[in-house]
């Protein structure tokens, strides 16, 4: 495996240096018939593609289906080919998005650039880049301004995003030129050395490298730098993120239209707002009925614990760990995915039960094969313990042979609002400015928590034969904001557990 900006800094040297026979091809080979007909028997596994490509016709796989793109009706890409600018030119180098009209899946992704824009530096990443330069090409300068960033990053304390300033981090223009020429050394030397042939070439990383990727963000205009330490890994590190959605708009502003597509889009006034323009607002819902039957998903409300940040004491942590197991207890089988504001909160949860033998809780490295195995060996009843907005929620899809989801019940382990760190005081400044204090306030807060909590309920229900009890398992729900950008009728407002407990058995006995 290698990171996307050292293959995209390797692959260059190598053609450049006319080492790649594969990119060569591309101009020797008549391929194009070819291409289409390993395209049209393909069963739309990427890497069988690939690897057709590769042994059948003996060209690079990316630029032969970048050639292919151009003279294509549709081409589908992923987020990073369109809005991170230098992926974008490096695949699409001629190609003008005015003559293409753009559709963005899940488009409530958007509103959060952080998750599409950013990048990210440790201090395993600067020790080991601060060997390189020893390693292949010392330069005192470049040491001395790697230590000085390590010596920074050792200062970061805070489990929450604290801004740094950019002052601190910025080199100027005359260092990033010496650290692109240091790197560029680098790779020509351990092209020499290696005596390699360019499939193991194309493998090398740099973490000097990774130092540039972040310093090309941190010197663009709305962008900030932020020091965490990362307890659940155990790091310091530093971010750059957008605090504000000009990287986004304006890529999609260069296209010949653009059609926005979600489960959980936010209201009109919120998306003219983020579009910076009026928008054509179609609810298939509200014209055409709902997608699944209303009565297959019952909303009950709990109001006896809140995850509100005052709140957070032992008392309310063994509260919501008390509801989880009244609520495993009152299911029959199934899956229950519990969902949490953020990692931290989970933890204390989770550190509480004692009662539920089957259990996932949601880790950094924990894949989707983790969960599936749990499920299938456990005694027909688990709990997947999960972050809101995190892999599991966004991703999941538990289903029996029949392709009925056994996901039954999906516990909102209080609201996720974002996190009430530096970077989310800083962004809501910025969508102030342009946008006014209600719109940048409702674009911080409700409007994420929503997408959120509309994003874990997706879970559970996936096709009309699906059947889900849905808890919002904190009292601030029944807020009138909330309830207006979540667009739910809540079925039940539960103030004990007994009374929950009857609720659950009753909806999967068929009497609600």
């Amino acid at each position: 495996d290698v990171r996307p900006e050292d293959f995209w800094v390797n692959c260059r040297i190598l053609r450049f240096k006319g080492l790649c026979e594969f990119y060569a091809n591309l101009d020797r080979v008549p391929y194009q018939d070819k291409l289409s007909n390993i395209l049209c028997e393909s069963e739309n596994d990427p890497r069988q593609i690939v690897r057709s490509i590769v042994n059948q016709l003996r060209v690079c796989p990316f630029f032969a289906l970048v050639n292919k793109a151009y003279s294509s009706k549709l081409v589908i890409v992923t987020y990073p080919y369109l809005f991170q600018e230098e992926i974008f030119r490096t695949a699409f180098t001629d190609l003008s998005l005015s003559d293409y009209y753009v559709v963005v899946d899940e488009a409530h992704t958007i509103l959060n650039p952080q998750s599409i824009i950013e990048g990210e530096l440790d201090e395993v990443t600067l020790d080991n880049a601060i060997k390189e330069v020893k390693q292949y090409c010392p330069s005192e300068e470049v040491i001395k301004y790697l230590m000085n960033i390590k010596d920074l990053l050792k200062r970061v304390r805070s489990r929450l995003l604290k801004r740094v300033e950019k002052a601190f981090i910025y080199p100027g223009e005359g260092t990033i030129q010496l650290l692109e020429d240091t790197l560029m050394e680098i790779k020509l030397k351990q092209l020499r050395d290696l005596t390699v042939r360019p499939a193991d070439f194309i493998r090398l990383g740099s973490s000097l490298n990774r130092v540039l990727k972040f310093l090309t963000y941190v010197r663009r205009d709305g962008f900030q730098v932020y020091g965490v330490a990362d307890s659940a890994e155990g790091v310091r590190k530093l971010k750059v993120m957008p605090i504000n959605y000009d990287e986004i708009t304006e890529r999609l502003s260069e296209a010949k239209g653009v059609l926005l597509m979600s489960g959980t889009l936010p209201p009109k006034e919120i998306m003219d707002s983020v579009c910076g323009q009026e928008t054509v607002y179609v609810d298939v819902e509200e014209e055409f009925g709902s997608v699944f039957p209303r009565e297959n998903a019952f909303y009950a409300v709990v109001t006896y614990v809140s995850s509100s940040y005052k709140l957070r004491v032992k008392e309310m942590f063994l509260k919501y760990a008390d509801l989880l197991t009244t609520i495993y207890h009152a299911l029959d089988k199934g899956v229950i995915l519990a969902v949490y504001p953020s990692y931290p909160f989970m933890d204390e949860v989770t550190v509480n039960i004692a009662d539920i033998p089957d259990q996932v809780v949601e880790g950094k490295g924990t894949t989707y094969a983790d969960v599936v195995d749990t499920v299938l060996s456990s005694g027909g009843k688990v709990v997947i313990h999960a972050v809101a907005s995190g892999k599991l929620t966004e991703g999941i899809e538990l289903l029996d042979e029949a392709g009925r989801s056994l996901i039954r019940v999906v516990v909102l382990m209080g609201v996720p609002y974002p996190q009430p760190d530096d970077y989310l005081i800083d962004l809501r400044r910025s969508l102030s400015e342009r946008l006014g204090d209600k719109a940048a306030t409702d674009l911080t807060t409700s409007v994420p928590a929503a997408i959120r909590v509309l994003q874990a309920v997706g879970r559970a229900i996936r096709s009309e034969r699906d059947r889900a009890f849905i808890i919002l398992a904190d009292r601030r729900f029944l807020s009138l904001k909330l309830r207006t950008f979540l667009g739910i009728h809540y079925d039940a407002v539960v103030s004990s557990k007994n009374r929950l407990s009857e609720l659950i058995i009753k909806f999967f006995q068929g009497y609600l």
